[in-house]
């Protein structure tokens, strides 16, 4: 792939822009900055984590996989998607900070959308008669990147029109949100372990990997029910839910089995961070499938849709501790970059601030059952933002080509 080397720099340095909106927040809630919407700073934060983060890495990596299966010219309409993504992204940033949801963020935004409808149907196109264990991952990831537009379009048509109530303005919010983190970008990553796995010689059968991905594809279309718990339902549904939630389950376990089984290889191919990275991203995807097991249980529902600081917790552990620090190790994996010991120092940092973020908001939850406040928590987030933006900055820094 040309420009391998420009475009996963580029996408470092797009997350170190998310940490300056981040750190721009959380300035914003510990001490006074008037001239600062706050509101419309995180809808910039939360646009630009989304498309010009984690979408464009993914797209940049799947464009790699690509590199062994298609020519340079049939990559080309791949790179252009690159671009109009990269722009749309960038434009979302003063947009959303100047004036919120109006008709140049909006835009931006559709853009974005829209770019994933198209690379879903190239990527359907080019691997269409191709077998490969990552193929189903991409194209499913992609697929719940594409419905995930209904919920955008649903919310466009309430503010446009006028007629628009708290639950179907949750509902659609929960249901774009459920299909990205849950869908597409979850979806995308084990699509990467895959073929990580794949190349070091590791033993997945097509049959495991296809039993493994249906349960997790059906248990994420049943799953955004876990999203509307809150909402009167009938108890067919209800039940319906907690067996999506339980297949899904039983999908998680046999992925960790397969990456148990295949360790040995991961210990003779991957360095010890690798391997840490992988088992600190294991863990937060293991909180997650716990959680959403533990959200079927009617009052645990009612406490986690009713504090703010739950649902940021739980958003920031898929987002963050999950997806973002995977993604991180994949780029590092990718053997374009000199690993030194800026970089490490700079990646351990980064997992440290995660891990205190996440954290500080856990603790959060906890103590809002009770309506109890931890003293001093804005400026204990601040500090811990400022950390992942100097791990950030420090690894961009040292990201050097390998001769």
């Amino acid at each position: 792939m040309k420009n391998i080397i420009f475009w996963l720099r580029f996408s470092v340095f797009n997350f170190l822009l998310v940490a300056v909106l981040g750190v721009l927040m959380r300035y914003k809630i510990a001490y006074s900055l008037p001239i600062v919407d706050q509101k419309h700073v995180q809808e910039a934060h939360s646009h630009f984590a989304f498309y010009g983060w984690i979408t464009q890495i993914i797209y940049v990596l799947i464009i790699r996989y690509l590199h062994g299966i298609l020519s340079e010219q049939q990559l080309k309409k791949y790179h252009t998607l690159l671009v109009v993504n990269a722009i749309a992204a960038f434009v979302m940033i003063p947009s959303f900070i100047y004036n919120g949801y109006y008709w140049l963020s909006i835009a931006a935004s559709t853009a974005a959308l829209l770019t994933s409808f198209v690379f879903f149907f190239f990527l359907l196109m080019d691997l269409k008669g191709k077998q490969d264990l990552a193929k189903p991952w991409f194209i499913g990831g992609l697929f719940f990147a594409v419905i995930s537009s209904v919920g955008v379009f649903g919310l466009s048509y309430m503010m446009s029109s006028g007629n628009m109530t708290q639950n179907l303005y949750l509902s659609s919010t929960y249901y774009y949100l459920h299909f990205q983190y849950n869908g597409f970008f979850i979806f995308s990553c084990i699509g990467f372990l895959f073929h990580s796995l794949k190349e070091i010689g590791a033993e997945i059968s097509e049959k495991d990997n296809k039993m493994i991905f249906w349960l997790m594809f059906v248990g994420c279309v049943i799953g955004f029910g876990l999203s509307v718990l809150w909402i009167k339902m009938p108890l067919w549904i209800f039940i319906a839910i907690i067996l999506g939630t339980i297949v899904q389950t039983i999908g998680a376990v046999k992925l960790y089995l397969v990456v148990k089984k295949n360790w040995p290889k991961l210990v003779l191919n991957f360095s010890a961070l690798q391997r840490f990275v992988l088992m600190y991203v294991g863990f937060a995807f293991f909180a997650k499938i716990v959680l959403q097991l533990g959200s079927t249980i009617p009052a645990l529902s009612q406490f986690a849709f009713g504090f703010r600081n739950v649902v940021i917790a739980y958003l920031h552990l898929i987002l963050l501790m999950c997806v973002s620090a995977f993604l991180i190790n994949q780029i590092l994996a990718t053997n374009v970059f000199k690993i030194t010991k800026p970089v490490t120092t700079g990646l351990k940092l980064l997992l440290l601030g995660i891990f205190l973020n996440e954290a500080v908001l856990g603790l959060m939850g906890i103590f809002s059952i009770k309506y109890v406040s931890i003293p001093y928590t804005p400026q204990i987030l601040l500090a811990v933002s400022l950390l992942m933006l100097v791990s950030l900055g420090i690894m961009l820094v040292n990201l050097k080509k390998k001769v």
